[in-house]
């Protein structure tokens, strides 16, 4: 106890509860901890992107792409019009066209080295209202067990295709993480093999898609080596940028 308590009279029953209020706080008993002051306030979660031009402060540059070169940075504040109208059959199966968002920005990049890269890659994060792009995940998950294959047409009229998907492990990146294979036929002379990750971060959806198109006279041992492959370090990289310092 310190001394100066000692100097004057304390009744017993205050001398009791001051005794088991010393020892509470660790003083008298030889500790070297120190209690937190009461009221001190917690860390706040950084907030996520939440405009076009914090979308595009968050996407990877090209030095920090190793083994990548950028090709093309884009940014978007509106909800951008579909590109074209897609039907599929079953309907269902119309889920993996993504919905529209609201702000955005895209990063087209290609590995670098020589040769050229001939299919370049795109990482795109997309800002939903909220809830949608929790949603629509929960609708894309659903789809793993009915949309093994299926049948889709665009309205480009260059007819209708055959697509086949295949789920593949998730990787473990932000709130949630799909990836699918799609391989479709384009006609008998084009086929078009595509990769995509897709991970959500609060109403942020970034995707990860590659795709390669080749013809049936492509040498198997040459198209095994261009068909798309995970790659979990871009996809750490990116997330993790867009996260900033928000404190796990």
């Amino acid at each position: 106890m310190p001394s100066s308590l000692g100097r004057r009279r304390v009744p017993g029953t205050a001398l009791a509860v001051l005794l088991l209020a010393v020892a509470a706080t660790g003083c008298g008993g030889g500790g070297s901890e120190v209690a937190e002051p009461r009221g001190a306030p917690k860390a706040v979660p950084k907030p996520l992107p939440a405009t076009a031009g914090e979308v595009e402060a968050g996407m990877l540059t090209a030095e920090e792409m190793t083994g990548y070169r950028v090709v093309e940075v884009a940014s978007w504040s509106e909800p951008r019009p579909p590109v074209g109208t897609q039907t599929f059959k079953p309907r269902a199966c119309g889920v993996i066209a993504q919905p529209e968002g609201g702000a955005g920005a895209a990063v087209t990049y290609e590995h670098d080295g020589e040769p050229r890269d001939l299919h370049p890659r795109d990482i795109t994060t997309t800002l939903y209202a909220k809830g949608e792009a929790a949603r629509w995940m929960a609708e894309l998950r659903e789809a793993e067990g009915r949309c093994g294959t299926f049948r889709s047409e665009s309205s480009f009229g260059d007819g209708v295709h055959s697509d086949k998907m295949t789920w593949l492990p998730e990787p473990d990146a932000g709130d949630e993480a799909l990836r699918v294979e799609r391989v479709t036929g384009a006609g008998e002379e084009t086929t078009l093999h595509s990769l995509t990750t897709y991970v959500r971060t609060g109403d942020l959806v970034t995707a990860f898609h590659h795709r390669i198109s080749y013809g049936p006279a492509i040498d198997k041992d040459h198209l095994a080596a261009l068909l798309p492959r995970p790659d979990e370090a871009l996809v750490d990289a990116q997330i993790a940028k867009l996260l900033g310092d928000r404190p796990a």
